[in-house]
């Protein structure tokens, strides 16, 4: 009988739990049914949140600090929940007590988080799956739709948004290939003063790279926090087409900056804000929003689409992924470029 008991006992236990393999090659052990969902970094957290913010029961930092805008563009529900804090930029803000508290059935780690030996540490000795999903290019996000799906049971949703990426990949990859002769030099301006800036080779700077942009700046990466310094002096040698400006403070106040008036993009007015509502288009995070931001770069860049077809596609995007239906007002006033 005690035999019969332990069998109907496994029976059970496997019923109920599943293995998957990660996209980092992990085998992992996850429930068959999950409903309480934690993502260690932005990236991860904001793609769960289009495919279904339900499911998520902690933030990695407090969305309604500092931007209103964006504030009031996400739900409600995802807006209240707890501050957890998180692993993203190989840093420690994670309140291991309050993820605890909230049970989360598995724990999604970017790939940046996922070398990490506290990572390691938190997970396991919590006895928390965790779950590695590759971010880091924008050519991963559709295969990484699908793979959410699978592991959050929501596959319809999932495949939706990943044929989207698809497509949009496709189409930027065909603009940049039509204007292979027209590729701009961009400097990715960061910081308030402008004068920091990635590495070719760096992530932050790939969706930029991607749709054709070539960074003058040449050096290996030193770590994945990028941000290197740079003097004006340099910049004015690059003498770059396009200036592409993280923080506000630099885009208004370079155009009447007489030492930037030099450079070709700035003469130009060839100057661009990313836009960040309610996320960043392009980096920090770099999120399942750089698929917007792509078409963005392909729109500044080339003038392909037009502004009117553009405008389309922002509205397409905002409703298929976070459920917004922008006006001709937020058009105008997100992208900057209208």
């Amino acid at each position: 009988m005690k035999k019969i008991i332990l069998v109907l006992l496994g029976l059970l236990v496997s019923l109920s739990a599943r293995e998957i393999v990660d996209m980092g090659g992990k085998k992992v052990e996850i429930p068959d049914v999950i409903t309480k969902v934690f993502g260690t970094s932005p990236p991860s957290t904001y793609m769960i949140y289009t495919i279904d913010a339900s499911l998520i029961v902690g933030l990695n930092f407090n969305h309604a600090r500092g931007n209103n805008e964006s504030s009031n563009m996400l739900d409600p529900r995802f807006m209240a929940l707890p501050v957890v804090g998180g692993l993203q930029g190989g840093g420690n803000s994670m309140n291991r007590e309050t993820l605890l508290s909230l049970h989360p059935d598995v724990v999604f780690l970017w790939n940046n988080d996922a070398s990490s030996q506290l990572a390691q540490y938190l997970f396991e000795s919590s006895k928390i799956p965790s779950i590695n999903v590759d971010l880091e290019s924008v050519e991963s996000l559709s295969k990484a739709y699908l793979f959410f799906g699978e592991v959050l049971n929501r596959q319809a949703r999932a495949k939706v948004l990943s044929d989207y990426a698809s497509a949009v990949l496709e189409k930027t990859k065909r603009v940049v290939q039509q204007n292979a002769t027209k590729r701009p030099v961009v400097y990715y301006a960061e910081g308030a003063d402008g004068l920091a800036t990635e590495c070719d080779q760096s992530f932050h700077y790939e969706a930029i790279k991607f749709t054709g942009g070539i960074n003058p700046h040449l050096c290996p990466t030193k770590s994945g926090l990028g941000l290197e310094k740079v003097s004006l002096e340099q910049v004015i040698l690059y003498n770059p087409d396009v200036i592409i400006a993280q923080e506000r403070e630099f885009f208004e106040k370079v155009k009447s900056d007489a030492r930037w008036n030099s450079i070709k993009a700035v003469h130009e007015g060839k100057i661009f804000l990313v836009p960040k509502v309610p996320f960043n288009w392009i980096d920090r995070p770099p999120s399942f929003m750089r698929l917007l931001g792509v078409r963005w770069l392909t729109h500044i860049f080339y003038n392909t689409p037009n502004s009117e077809q553009f405008a389309q596609e922002m509205r397409e995007f905002y409703k298929l992924f976070l459920n917004i239906d922008l006006t001709d007002e937020h058009i105008h006033h997100i992208s900057g470029v209208l």
